[in-house]
This record gives C-alpha cells, structure tokens and sequence, in this order.
C-alpha cells in the first residue's frame, strides 16, 4: 500500500477536533482528487481507492490516508508489471500531485503555489517536461503535472482539499508521509488554490440568412428582440445600425405576423456547466415583410 497525510493546524484545532461540516468535504476531496490524477493520467481504466484515520498531534488534525491494494493491483495490471511496479506508479502519482516529495521534482502543489493565481503567458513543451512563462519568471515542471494542471476535476478536488483554511483558526495545510511533510501552504497562500475561471471555448462562428418572425422587440440599448424562426424562440442583438435608426424614425412600423429577413451571425461555444452556449447577432435586416393584409386570389386581367 501507498500511504500520504494530510495535516491542518492551527488555534481551532488544539483539541484535535474539525468541524464535520469542513472535514467531510476534505475527505472526499481526496477521493475525488486521486480519481480524477489517475484518470489524467491514465484514462478511466483505474479508479483509486482510498481508506481514511485521523493522527491526534499537538495543535492539528491529520488525515492518513491508504491507496488500497485492489487498487495497486489494477495499477499493476495497466502497466503489466509485479507489485513494486504497480506501487511505484502509485508514488508516481502523489508525486506528480505533489502530495508527497517526488525525487526531486515539483509536485502540482508546488506549481500553484509558485503561480501565486498568475495567468500563464507561454507553455514550451519538450520531450519530457514543459516550461510555463509567467510574467518575468519561468519555471519547468513535468509533463505529467502538466496534465493535472490543466485538468478542471483536479483543479477543484485540490481547492476543495484546501479549503479548511477559509476557516477562522485553521492557518496551515500540509501534507507528506508518516516521518516528513513534503508540502506546506499558509492561509496566504489560499488564493494560490482557487479553482480557476474557465474560459468558454468558441466551436463555430457562422453567418447565415435566416427568416425570423417577431415574437417582441427591445428598444433599450443591449436589450434583446425575441424572434420566432418556425421552431424555436432565439433572443437576438441587433446590431443593424441603419435598420435600428429606421425603428427609432417610426419608419419601420410592426405589426402581428411581420417577418424579418435577415443576415444572422451564430455563434457557439462549449462550457464547462451548461454544455454549448448559442448567440444571435442579426447583422442586416434585408427585408421587413409586412403581414398578408388581403387574401391572396388567382386573379387574371382579361
């Protein structure tokens, strides 16, 4: 088996008590973070498994936590390798977090502590290892903490895990093993940990002719004119200048059943909580048809 602790310290624990309420997020943050490292890592052929205890030191709570052995022996099994093998990948792993100390490496912890919530400029990537630019300075770290770096569950397990020192008296989050702590973190460093704002990722940019009828429309700058495209009620910006000084003129008048033909920007992006996002720009208004006012009549002129 594989063991790490994590450590809290501070005033509020000199009795070697946590709150339920901060401990059991704690916990399943390190499930959740060993999942998602072996899932980064090495795809969703493995899921860790962990089994919890508290150490009762002077003035701090510790957790040790256990990677148990049918999970070493699925580690063993990906690798096709003998138990020293298995466990050794295992190590690798709580390295790569930075959970323990890793030959010499920087562990991720390590890394986002040194970023201090700095956006990250440049990445060079080599054979083995990579180089993040921020600002004046530069730091290389493994490939592999590379993968965790960007991995947006390992992102949140590790400001979950870290998050008792939000709490009034818990000043310090370390961890390492039974004879050393490898890592240690101060309430300033806390921000270093936050879970980072993800950009929404742009999929398609398209311009296209649609036919739109009015559902209602805004007059309020920025606001909004509902449309009806035969299916479905979109919201659109209309960004037609000529069109809109034309409404402000009352030289276009509306009425029920009026229809917009329109040159119409669409544009998509991928989130990360509410799946794919879609804009309507309405850029040019080619035709405003107004609704049938008579009845339509095959009528021939003799």
């Amino acid at each position: 088996m594989s063991h790490f602790r994590v450590t809290y310290d501070g005033p509020a624990l000199q009795k070697h008590t946590m709150d339920v309420r901060e401990l059991a997020p704690a916990l399943l943050a390190a499930g959740d973070l060993l999942d998602a490292a072996t899932r980064a890592l090495h795809g969703e052929h493995v899921k860790a498994q962990t089994s919890v205890k508290a150490s009762f030191r002077t003035g701090s709570f510790g957790i040790d936590f256990t990677l148990a052995t049918d999970w070493l022996l699925k580690v063993r099994d990906i690798f096709a390798g003998e138990n020293a093998s298995a466990a050794a990948n295992a190590l690798e792993i709580l390295g790569a977090l930075g959970l323990v100390a890793w030959q010499g490496k920087r562990g991720l912890l390590a890394v986002l502590k040194w970023l201090r919530g700095r956006k990250i400029e440049k990445v060079e990537a080599k054979d083995k290892t990579a180089i993040l630019h921020v600002e004046d300075e530069a730091i290389e770290i493994e490939l592999a903490v590379l993968a965790l770096l960007k991995d947006l569950a390992v992102r949140e397990a590790i400001d979950k895990l870290v998050s008792p020192l939000d709490r009034e008296g818990i000043d310090t989050f370390a961890c390492g093993t039974d004879e050393r702590i490898d890592f240690i973190a101060g309430k300033g460093d806390r921000a270093c940990f936050f879970m980072p704002a993800v950009e929404d990722d742009l999929i398609l940019d398209d311009v296209r002719k649609m036919a739109f009828s009015i559902v209602s429309l805004a007059f309020k700058e920025d606001n909004k004119w509902r449309l009806y495209d035969g299916a479905a009620t979109i919201h659109a910006t209309i960004s037609d200048e000529w069109f809109l000084s034309r409404v402000d003129q009352n030289i276009e008048r509306f009425a029920k059943g009026d229809s917009l033909i329109c040159m119409v920007r669409v544009r998509q992006w991928q989130t990360s909580l509410a799946g794919v996002r879609t804009d309507y720009e309405v850029t040019e208004v080619l035709e405003h048809r107004q609704a049938a006012r008579q009845i339509r009549l095959p009528l021939e002129c003799g």
